[in-house]
């Protein structure tokens, strides 16, 4: 009795309030009178998909709950906690674009995103962002274990480092792609499939650590950046006036729109409780106030070259003066006075913006694809750059655990002296058995003082090293797998040992 009385509450509420919002139309077999005892497993799933789409996280993970989907339910709690998350950012413009090839519209160097070397990464599914010059690579790149994770490497002048990876943080068996450096190099953006987020792509950012050299632990960035749809490359214009980023979350999964938020309005975070307005909020509407946007600030360089490229950039100019002069101006009178005389400009650039997207896209860097600029607000497309090859170091050391038909335990459990790093699989209070260890081998079998059993498994002298294998380990069944570290035989902690490492 209680299960349909809480079903019939779900109805009640699927059914009211949302045929005014889009984003929150749910399938016509959500607002059906279905008692939850006649629904199928899979359809309870798909009402609970639905509600969690809808922002209607607290009724989704009763409905996950009911049917064990813990990882989706996961997904729903996580929505809830971050609720108490949320920025209300100026939305400035909003453009739709192939996911494909997204990256080239944002404001950045031409010829600054590239196909991933051999040396770095076979597959050619994510570009590398490497602007000429650049020392230090931040890259997504399949690790050991299959998925895509965040490595980085650096300049040593004759040759790059061995690509690492950033830190045990920033590891998950999902996905992590898309890493972006913000204009000074403080903080690191990227997004996760595999972290606490609300479903699909979310996005993080990570800031750097001077004092022990290290990028803090991912921070998720909360709505309306993030939501049960893929988000990805958030990004900071050079000049601080806007940040971008992209998101499925209202087109088809093979295209994204392009938001453009105001910067000076992301950055204070506070508590959505109403589902709709959570979910209003996540439309990231554009609001069409011409004084407040820069359209030269969304193109890496101005266009040079023909009559109709001078022209366009004599108009951005003309815009970006009278937007000046407008934010300047007190007086109403002269104030519309200014705003009509903008309007006529921005007509004279949308005229030209036509000429350019009729004429097609030309392969030369004179004359790039402008698209969008509505109310001035302008999406140039950057050119791709060339595939490129890097000489690179020798690793530090080379791995000692292995995955074997019948797993192992390691025919001496004494710890070389130095600093030794481990992966630490699980603990018992018992021995473990052979299958227990999946196949890893050599695993090391050790006596707490808790009288639990821990098997490890692995021998890095090198932290580095231990996280190539991490995940390799995780994927094989040892989600809470983790990295431990030994000096002489003691244990220490790990952030000591990298300190002392040699």
């Amino acid at each position: 009795m209680k299960r349909f009385l809480i079903g019939t509450i779900l109805l009640l509420l699927a059914g009211s309030g949302l045929r005014a919002q889009h984003i929150l139309d749910l399938p016509e077999a959500l607002t059906m009178p279905v008692p939850p005892e006649r629904m199928t497993v899979e359809q309870i799933v798909a009402r609970a998909d639905s509600l969690h789409r809808a922002y209607r996280f607290r009724e989704a993970l009763e409905l996950y709950m009911d049917t064990d989907q813990m990882q989706k339910a996961a997904f729903s709690q996580n929505g809830l906690n971050l609720m108490d998350l949320c920025a209300k950012p100026h939305v400035v413009a909003r453009q739709r674009f192939s996911r494909k090839d997204f990256f080239l519209y944002y404001p950045l160097p031409q010829h600054a995103w590239h196909p991933s070397p051999n040396q770095l990464d076979s597959s050619d599914s994510y570009p590398l962002y490497y602007p000429k010059g650049a020392d230090v690579i931040y890259f997504s790149a399949r690790d050991r274990a299959g998925t895509r994770s965040l490595f980085v490497t650096e300049d040593m002048d004759s040759t790059w480092r061995s690509p690492r990876h950033l830190g045990e943080a920033h590891l998950s068996i999902g996905n992590e792609v898309f890493p972006m450096l913000s204009p000074d190099g403080q903080t690191l953006y990227f997004a996760s499939d595999g972290m606490a987020g609300v479903g699909g792509f979310d996005l993080y950012s990570s800031r750097w650590d001077a004092e022990n050299g290290r990028w803090s632990a991912p921070m998720n960035m909360g709505f309306p950046f993030n939501s049960p749809a893929d988000d990805l490359l958030f990004c900071e214009t050079q000049d601080g006036k806007y940040t971008l980023f992209a998101s499925n979350r209202d087109c088809s999964r093979d295209s994204v729109y392009v938001y453009v938020l105001d910067r000076s309005s992301i950055d204070s975070r506070e508590p959505v409780r109403d589902v709709s307005e959570l979910a209003e909020l996540a439309t990231l509407k554009a609001v069409k106030d011409p004084s407040r946007m820069d359209a030269a600030s969304a193109m890496s360089s101005a266009p040079q070259g023909n009559a109709n490229t001078r022209l366009y950039a004599r108009k951005m100019e003309e815009a970006r003066a009278l937007r000046d002069a407008i934010s300047k101006e007190d007086g109403q009178a002269a104030r519309d006075s200014l705003l009509a005389l903008l309007e006529e400009v921005n007509l004279e650039i949308r005229l030209v913006e036509q000429s350019f997207l009729q004429s097609g896209v030309v392969g030369q860097t004179e004359d790039r694809e402008v698209v969008g600029a509505s109310l001035s607000y302008t999406f140039a497309k950057n050119a791709m750059g060339g595939r490129f090859k890097l000489r690179m170091g020798a690793p530090l050391e080379t791995s000692t655990f292995r995955v074997m038909p019948v797993g192992r335990l390691a025919s001496d459990n004494k710890l070389p002296d130095g600093i030794v790093y481990q992966i630490v699989l699980f603990s018992s209070a018992g021995h473990a058995g052979l299958d227990d260890l999946r196949g890893v081998s050599p695993v090391y079998e050790r006596l707490g003082s808790d009288l639990r059993y821990t098997y490890a498994t692995g021998l890095y002298r090198h932290y580095v090293s231990a996280l190539l294998d991490l995940n390799s380990v995780r994927v094989l069944g040892f989600p809470a797998a983790h990295i431990v570290a030994y000096r002489d035989g003691r244990p220490i902690p790990v952030s000591v040992a990298q300190n002392e490492e040699e």
